[in-house]
């Protein structure tokens, strides 16, 4: 990398308003641009035009010569496509002149040409193309050096990744066996991915390294590792030299950082990230990394007026989520050593990764599928690129081949592993380290809660055997053998059923209802819906249901006062809020046992307002749960309080009692819920 030493003629100008000598370009847009122009091509964010300094960035020759092959051969033509056709008579907007006003003139202009891409060349129905059409016209373009054509396939929907099947390669894969080191710029600028591997399992990389194009090979391993460099030389000034496989740096004074509680737990969250959501931060701070640098540019070149267009954070990109926008805005708000630490972080992890996945480049699941299937069938592709299947844009005589099975050109796979400085690797090893506990402490919560689910369903069973005996004392009495069974039903049933039907209105207006344990008192016109034959046949039935009458309204009479239930389940709930306070901060231990010792003297008091005589099991059970739950919370601020400097352990002791508090709290609420609807 280094800075441009290609100088703008004087008849270079910009691309949108024709003002002369501009000092940006676009590089997917493949033109250039004065400071006004600039300052809206950045508000629209880098996902529509990405922006640098011609005379401060820092360039690859081939990536300046792309950008400028690209304008001077009339790029800007695409973008205006319909601007210049006079058989359009739908467009009568005229391109804004250097004097115009920026806002609203240039502004709404530059807007309609790069964000809604209102003047590029849209096929008429007749000619219209699919994305696959496109791509594929998009995998025979890349073998020539017609940039233009290229470019005008992506503008319309070519996809620079895709994968054709037939041949079992990219247009990224076709430009580099050609080497064609423009059109790889092009397609990487444009979303191209050149970690994406072939059928054979190549990158693009390595198929340019095969044919003999060596510096277009590593001119493509940069483009691999371009986030982690971008990132490196932001916070180091310095980037790995991929040549010697040292692909990745983590500064040495990153040892030295300070680091607050906050920060070791941002860290730790880090590490427990999927792939893709680290993906995904990552290049959200790139796209920071890229604003910060932009904006230095910016502030130190424009004049006053213009510095009052800044961009002060990321643009919102509407391919993404409202919660990554915010997340991404959010990103400027942190300061230069709190961005650089977020950065050591990533780079820190982004290397333990590489070293656990051995460096595998990321493949693209269709790529590995079909590598899969022709694996299992022992065959490889019959066709070549310098065969298109599809139509060829450009001639095969253009086209130089190379011979694919030389072995001097071999894959050195000592490319792919990640190289890093003598002191990263303390830090490697520190980061896995602490993985491992915090895998072993999820391990062994993991473990608690099978045995709480135990003790649960211990608890559900002896319940059910409960229900069930209480179902056969007062719900299932005895039937006289004269009923006859009928497809599992007995008469008494199927009477006792059409009786409840008849009287379905009756019910309602005089009686409360039943609970599936207990049998309604209208059932009890049972034996008299038979003729007397049936009177004496049922005395044990009827005998039953006055019982079961008799125990509701005992019941019924020995439940507490509802006033009295609510001022002692508030005392609780007063309870566990103030144990939560004190959870808060777990430097005070020995604010834990009292708090404990206060709950469980209102949950005494609760249990002690209930009759140990009533029959509802469901109120039973929420009682047993409240003793239970309680005790076990005494022993776990006890456990807490005594707990020593141990950080993992401290916290397994805070997650039980928080567990305690929550169960006590469901408990009260179950109490209460089964006592009003009594």
């Amino acid at each position: 990398m280094s800075r441009p030493k290609y100088k703008t003629s004087t008849s270079s100008i910009c691309a949108d308003c024709g003002a002369l000598e501009p000092g940006w370009a676009s590089i997917n847009r493949a033109i250039l641009l004065c400071d006004e122009c600039c300052s809206i091509h950045r508000s629209l964010g880098r996902h529509v035009s990405h922006v640098k300094s011609l005379h401060k960035g820092f360039w690859s020759s081939y990536l300046l010569t792309m950008v400028h092959t690209l304008n001077d051969n009339g790029a800007n033509n695409i973008w205006e496509y319909s601007l210049h056709d006079s058989n359009n008579s739908k467009v009568n907007r005229k391109k804004p002149q250097p004097k115009d006003p920026l806002y609203p003139v240039k502004a709404d202009f530059i807007r309609a040409k790069h964000q809604q891409l209102t003047f590029v060349l849209r096929p008429s129905k007749d000619e219209s193309c699919s994305e696959e059409e496109l791509s594929k016209q998009l995998h025979s373009s890349v073998r020539t050096s017609n940039l233009e054509t290229s470019l005008r396939l992506l503008v319309q929907g070519g996809n620079p990744n895709y994968f054709y099947k037939e041949k079992g390669t990219t247009p990224l894969h076709v430009a580099a066996r050609a080497g064609q080191a423009l059109q790889l710029e092009l397609l990487i600028a444009n979303g191209g991915n050149p970690n994406i591997v072939d059928s054979t399992g190549h990158t693009p990389a390595e198929i340019a390294r095969i044919t003999g194009h060596l510096d277009l090979a590593d001119r493509l391993i940069e483009c691999m590792y371009q986030v982690t460099d971008r990132l490196t030389y932001f916070i180091c000034s310095r980037k790995p030299d991929h040549r010697t496989t040292e692909h990745l740096i983590i500064p040495e004074w990153s040892e030295t950082l300070e680091r607050n509680e906050l920060t070791n737990e941002a860290r730790n969250r880090l590490q427990m990230l999927p792939n893709n959501l680290l993906e995904e931060l990552t290049m959200d701070v790139y796209d920071e990394v890229d604003r910060r640098e932009v904006e230095a540019v910016w502030l130190s070149s424009t004049t006053l007026h213009e510095r009052s267009t800044a961009v002060p954070f990321l643009p919102v990109n509407p391919y993404l989520s409202s919660t990554r926008n915010q997340g991404r805005q959010k990103l400027a708000r942190f300061m230069p050593q709190e961005f650089a630490t977020l950065i050591v972080d990533i780079l820190t992890e982004t290397a333990r990764r590489h070293m656990q996945n051995n460096c595998t480049p990321l493949q693209d699941p269709t790529v590995s599928a079909l590598k899969k299937e022709r694996t299992i069938k022992n065959c490889g592709s019959q066709t070549s690129d310098d065969e298109p299947l599809y139509d060829s844009v450009a001639s095969d005589d253009e086209l130089g081949g190379n011979d694919n099975n030389n072995p001097e050109f071999s894959t050195n796979n000592n490319e792919k592993a990640v190289g890093t400085t003598g002191k990263s690797h303390p830090a490697v090893i520190q980061v896995l380290k602490k993985q491992l506990n915090v895998s072993e402490s999820t391990i062994k919560n993991l473990h608690d809660e099978i045995h709480n689910f135990q003790q649960t369903i211990q608890q559900l069973t002896l319940e059910n055997r409960q229900l069930k005996n209480i179902i056969e004392i007062y719900v299932k009495p005895k039937l006289p053998q004269s009923y006859e069974t009928v497809n599992g039903h007995t008469d008494i049933e199927q009477e006792s059923v059409l009786d409840s039907i008849d009287t379905k209105s009756q019910l309602r207006g005089n009686q409360r209802p039943a609970s599936m344990y207990e049998t309604r008192q209208g059932l009890k016109k049972i034996a008299s819906l038979n003729v007397s034959k049936r009177e004496d046949e049922l005395p044990e039935l009827e005998t039953r249901s006055n019982i079961d009458q008799k125990i509701w309204e005992c019941q019924k009479i020995n439940l507490p006062a509802r006033d009295q239930v609510t001022i002692c389940t508030d005392q609780v709930t007063k309870g566990i809020q103030e144990l939560w306070m004190a959870m808060q901060d777990p430097t005070h231990k020995e604010d834990f046992v009292p708090c404990a010792e206060k709950i469980r003297l209102a949950v005494t008091e609760l249990t002690t307002i209930f009759s140990q005589s009533s029959l509802d099991e469901n109120i039973r059970t929420a009682l047993r749960q409240l003793n239970g739950n309680t005790g076990r919370l005494q022993t776990e601020c006890v456990s807490l309080e005594r707990c020593s400097g141990d950080s993992e352990h401290t916290k397994r002791c805070l997650q039980q009692v928080r567990c305690c508090a929550y169960d006590i709290a469901k408990a009260t609420k179950l109490l209460v819920t089964h006592f009003q609807s009594l």
